[in-house]
């Protein structure tokens, strides 16, 4: 192995006068880089600099960067790179654990270095630079085991801790790089990360080895999509070795969205940071280019950037969701240990430790921590030193001998790519003045993770404190961008802070940053919804521009602000919120929504019939035991319950470590009794490969079951297409994978009637009318319902393979027949909001509308009798009511309840319930339904009169005053209608 400096002195002599580095306009050659270099060098010897000591470097990422890091290396030092965008807090105190005596800045950030060094500290401004002699030095002394660099990641002390690195895990690294990736003189790689961030080695070494063109992005082209998409075709960049997955993610959709052809340079793309999703991946190949190499890429920081890597296959198979994060690099061993010190069967989950090369001589000044996770390799003493790391990462081995990522062991995360130990954020929050307790949890939302902080304090504290007192200390993407007061942390039995329980509370969205620059209304439409938002809100200086969900906007915010707005810009949804952001969106959205002409309701009803026409030609298997998937939902636990009182065996898929309480928990409520003996609870999640089992347990599932009932689905109206995708879509791919074992198997899958009624209302029924299997390319504009229709149609194409398949399309699912039960959370339920709010306002729009509501009891029954029936004669089915009452006959039959509900014409209606008059619950009820989860005139019936006559249910329950009397009941005695509002 050669040194660094031997590596790179090779590179100067091949290729002096090729460009070393690029930034905006400004080049250097590698005879340039080389002098400047040795200028640092020269200078740090001659202000004593001794062999091993550090060095930090307080620059934002430049040119400057790169020389300064070869130049401390050439004096013998060790670079500290610092963030100037850190608070000063954090860089003052790693200045002070490494002892650097000398700091190399800029001009432009000499006022900060007063408040991080010591008077007697050498400070060398790069501007001073060109006024250093030029020195030709030969450095000869280096080996590749000294120190090269000392990166920062977060501490579980409250303070970040110096991890040591060797010249040798660099040197090992890009030995891999050149030979596998092909890395020439001819390239052209683009540097993205911070250089206080370990992706920075592989761009920025990778460069210095080959020859190539190291190009340095703008900090505002690296953070968007069209200046970095133009980035990468203007400068014709050719390796991009590390991204941020979540950068990624937006990368990817925004090309797929508009058909670019930017990466026609492009050779090799590399991802780190998050888990990758099989449908990113596919994605990106599909969209972006199958030429390209395309990499996931795993590494601790505590191993020199990457210990494993793989490369994604244009071939990925769809029922890949999590994409492994490959094999042992060279110089690398990996093993995956149980809690007992084993190494883990395959697919079995263990803790991750690694043994390298490239492995980190410890903490600097933290023994103790070492201590614990640098050890002795119990399994191989002989190589790579004899030591390991203990990654804290929980990971399994896939048959292949990939490897694939399940989640983190302790408190430690990462989000947005950055590494971040919990606790040192905690440590933070306790040590401001006024706060007595403070916890910090993850929350995914929408496939993302968020900090979530709750504190406890002798006086109510305004979050601005928290956010403003963290900021002294932690990076931005360290602060909680939720934050809760509360009276007790509450503890488990283990004495800790009960930290899954703080998960399921509810916190507040915080405001972290708004524009620089506060944009004023330029009209009288953005005037309008400023007010709103600054009212909702309980801001002031806030501008168009400034996006919602930055300055703490969440749901709830949404819906407030549209109540303010609805009455004069009825046009606005939702959805456009989510989708829009900023006040100059929805201004324009506005001003395009008025030019459009509205359509005249046509007062006639289509019925929507189960369409494809799919006939049965064989007789079914007898059905003994059934797997049910959603099984802790309305649905399926009503199915669940269904086939056991038919005597049937249940399986259950149910995800998380508490599966069986969550069973129990939904058994006692809805039918108040202990969990059968006739059922099993399998803890698996929809979203893995063999749904997190091992493979053998896979099969052995598949072969003890008849059939599946997959109910388990996202059924919000809004979020992300990607999440959306994985769920319903992909979700359904991986539990429909036991049929590919078990070809035995009926499938049968829930689906919605949301399906036909979106085809219907965006003028695309006459594609399904009349069919005989599911048709190509039928889309429409909501994710839910279009990933509901993609699920659709590949399960019923499964048909062609010999498969035995049926889709059940539900309707508006309400209170049981029985007793009215409904399910917990009925304050989130479209159609209970819709009557409590025509019940608090005395009135109701006049509308003609067939109102679809089917008692949860029937609906079970209809689809459990199709399940157990073997002369099945059809293969799509509509499970609503066959009966549906008028709009005016709900009206009627509430007010022989007791209410007094006045039938209006709709600009009434509209004016009344958003006026002054009403109160704010009354005015937040009629957003949702104004924005299309109410009473509105609509063309659609869901015709189940084919469903009904086929399985033969006579006793279709009847929707009177008996029956909806019971559903307002059960409302009242949840309190989520009071008693008094009844005349």
């Amino acid at each position: 192995m050669n040194t660094i400096l031997k590596e790179f002195n090779g590179v100067v002599a091949r290729f002096g006068e090729c460009v070393a580095i690029k930034e905006g306009k400004k080049t250097i050659t590698y005879n340039e880089l080389n002098e400047e270099s040795n200028k640092i060098a020269n200078y740090l010897k001659e202000k004593g600099l001794q062999k091993g000591e550090f060095v930090s470097i307080y620059l934002k990422r430049s040119m400057e960067t790169v020389i300064s890091i070869l130049g401390i290396i050439k004096a013998g030092g060790v670079y500290v790179p610092l963030d100037p965008t850190h608070p000063v807090e954090r860089n003052k105190y790693i200045i002070n654990d490494t002892k650097s005596t000398n700091v190399i800045t800029s001009e432009s950030l000499l006022d900060n270095i007063t408040d991080l060094v010591a008077g007697n500290t050498n400070v060398l401004l790069m501007e001073n630079l060109k006024t250093l002699e030029k020195v030709d030095i030969e450095f000869t002394d280096d080996a590749i085991d000294d120190l090269a660099y000392v990166i920062y990641t977060s501490g579980t002390t409250g303070n970040p801790k110096g991890t040591l690195i060797r010249q040798r895990g660099v040197i090992n690294l890009m030995e891999y790089m050149l030979k596998d990736w092909c890395i020439t003189n001819e390239d052209i790689i683009m540097q993205f990360a911070t250089y206080s961030f370990d992706a920075s080695i592989l761009d920025t070494f990778a460069s210095l080895y080959s020859g190539a063109t190291l190009y340095l992005i703008d900090d505002s082209e690296r953070m968007s999509e069209e200046g970095f998409l133009s980035v990468i075709q203007r400068e014709g960049i050719s390796i991009i070795p590390a991204i941020p997955t979540v950068f990624f993610n937006r990368i990817v959709n925004y090309v797929n969205e508009r058909k670019l052809n930017t990466f026609k340079n492009v050779k090799i793309v590399g991802v780190a940071g998050e888990l990758l999703t099989g449908d990113l991946a596919r994605k990106f190949k599909s969209s972006i280019g199958e030429e390209i190499r395309f990499f996931n890429l795993y590494g601790p920081t505590e191993t020199t950037a990457i210990v494993t890597c793989y490369e994604v296959p244009n071939n990925l198979d769809e029922s890949v969701f999590s994409v492994p994060i490959g094999n042992d690099l060279p110089g690398t061993k990996l093993y995956v240990v149980n809690e007992e010190g084993n190494i883990c069967a395959t697919d079995e989950v263990g803790e991750l430790w690694i043994a390298s090369e490239g492995i980190s001589l410890g903490y600097l000044n933290n023994k103790e921590k070492t201590d614990s996770e640098f050890i002795k390799n119990p399994f191989d003493e002989n190589i790579h030193g004899g030591m390991l790391y203990k990654s804290g990462d929980l990971v399994k081995r896939l048959a292949d001998g990939n490897i694939e990522f399940v989640s983190r062991k302790d408190t430690q995360v990462k989000i947005r790519g950055h590494r971040i130990e919990i606790a040192e954020i905690e440590t933070r929050m306790n040590e401001i003045a006024e706060v007595n307790d403070a916890v910090v949890v993850v929350e995914v939302i929408d496939g993302e993770k968020t900090l979530k902080g709750f504190f406890t304090a002798d006086v109510e504290l305004p979050f601005h404190h928290i956010v403003e007192n963290l900021k002294e200390t932690l990076p931005s993407y360290m602060i909680p961008t939720k934050l809760k007061q509360i009276e007790d942390i509450p503890f488990a039995p283990t004495g800790k802070a009960d930290r899954k329980k703080l998960e399921q509370l509810e916190a507040d969205q915080v405001v972290m940053h708004k524009s620089d620059i506060i944009v004023a209304p330029r009209n009288e439409v953005e005037a309008d919804i400023l007010e709103a938002w600054k009212a909702v809100l309980g801001l002031e200086d806030i501008g168009v521009t400034d996006d919602l969900f930055d300055i703490g906007g969440h749901s709830l915010k949404i819906i407030a602000i549209l109540s303010k707005l609805k009455v004069t810009y009825s046009t606005l949804s939702i959805k456009d919120f989510f989708e829009l952001k900023t006040i100059e969106n929805l201004a324009e959205k506005v001003k395009a929504d008025s030019k459009l002409a509205v359509q005249e309701f046509k007062k006639e009803f289509t019925q929507l019939t189960e369409f494809p026409k799919m006939h049965v030609n064989e007789v079914l298997p007898t059905v003994e035991t059934v797997l049910v998937t959603g099984a802790t939902g309305f649905l399926g636990s009503h199915i669940a319950n269904k086939l056991v009182e038919e005597g049937k065996r249940v399986v259950l898929v149910v995800r998380g470590d508490n599966a069986n309480q969550r069973v129990n928990d939904t058994v006692q409520y809805f039918f108040n009794k202990e969990v059968s003996s006739q059922i099993e609870v399998v803890n698996g999640n929809l979203t893995e490969k063999y749904l997190g089992l091992k493979e053998e347990e896979f099969n052995e599932l598949a072969l003890s079951i008849d059939a599946i009932i997959h109910s388990a689905a996202d059924v919000r109206h809004f979020g992300d297409r990607e999440h959306f995708e994985k769920i319903n879509v992909q979700g359904t791919q991986n539990i429909f994978e036991l049929v590919e074992v078990n070809p035995k198997i009926v499938f049968h899958h829930i689906s919605t009637v949301g399906v036909v009624e979106d085809l219907l209302a965006e003028g695309k029924w006459s594609l399904l009318e009349g069919t005989t299997e599911m048709p190509d390319g039928l889309s429409v504009e909501s994710v839910y319902t279009d990933t509901k229709m993609i699920a659709e149609k590949w399960v019923l194409d499964k048909v062609k393979e010999g498969k035995q398949v049926f889709v059940y399309r539900m309707g508006n699912l309400v209170g049981r027949y029985c007793d009215g039960k409904f399910q917990s959370n009925i304050d989130a339920n479209a159609f209970y909001r819709m009557l409590k709010l025509m019940i608090l306002g005395n009135k109701a729009p006049n509308v003609l509308w067939k109102v679809d509501f089917t008692p949860i009891d029937f609906a079970s029954e209809v689809v459990v009798k199709s399940v157990l029936k073997t002369d099945n004669p059809q293969r799509v089915y509509h499970v609503s009511h066959p009966n549906p009452i008028t709009f005016e006959k709900l009206i009627a039959e509430l007010n022989e309840l007791g209410f007094d509900i006045t039938l209006v014409e709709r600009d009434a209606y509209n004016s009344y319930i958003l006026s002054e008059g009403v109160s704010e619950e009354v005015k937040n009820l009629a957003v949702a339904q104004l924005d299309g989860d109410g009473a509105n005139d609509s063309n659609a019936v869901y015709d189940s009169t084919n469903t009904m006559k086929v399985l033969e249910l006579a006793n279709i329950p009847a929707l009177d005053t008996e029956y909806i009397g019971k559903l307002i009941n059960h409302a009242i005695s949840v309190g989520f209608i009071k008693e008094a509002v009844m005349a």
